[in-house]
């Protein structure tokens, strides 16, 4: 079955439904919601995961805590919700994601929305999902800052990464 996600003018009015294969095209047209999720625990610290090799973007390189694509009839927050059971095995409510920002990614056609996600998860409790996830390790700010502007981390652009940095260090 098709992956189907709404689409979007670069002002995020919406324009219709497309198939996530057109939406991956090189000139779509059009943009496409993601929702990239920090999470950080009590401590400071803050979760990264490893990609899996067998991704088709980024493979084997560190990340977001999570990730995803907002499917058409779904709302970011359940994207949230929905992506953190998934790929973490961790039972969250909207209520508990932040809303840190929106990005235009022209590149990608996305229009991204940073989250973050307080949440003190051991990661012997965590339940990753092995399709999407090879590992994951909480890190202290300074580890993170460190990983985030290296060829290990997936390239967000440096301005995205610049931002995220400077807002978690204080959230």
């Amino acid at each position: 079955m098709k992956e189907m996600l709404e689409t979007f003018d670069r002002e995020g009015n919406f324009v219709g439904v497309k198939s996530r294969t057109v939406c991956h095209s090189s000139n779509p047209g059009v943009f496409h919601k993601t929702v990239l999720i920090w999470m950080k625990n009590d401590e400071g610290m803050i979760l990264v995961q490893k990609r899996s090799k067998n991704k088709k973007q980024a493979p084997g390189l560190w990340d977001t805590s999570s990730a995803g694509h907002v499917p058409a009839g779904e709302t970011c927050l359940q994207t949230c919700v929905r992506e953190t059971r998934e790929e973490l095995g961790i039972d969250v409510q909207e209520s508990d994601f932040l809303l840190l920002g929106k990005s235009v990614e022209n590149d990608s056609w996305e229009i991204a929305h940073t989250y973050l996600l307080k949440n003190n998860t051991k990661l012997e409790d965590l339940k990753i999902q092995k399709e999407e996830v090879d590992e994951v390790k909480w890190l202290n700010y300074e580890e993170f800052v460190e990983l985030l502007h290296s060829e290990k981390f997936h390239d967000h652009g440096n301005n995205y990464s610049t931002w995220v940095a400077e807002l978690l260090k204080d959230m």
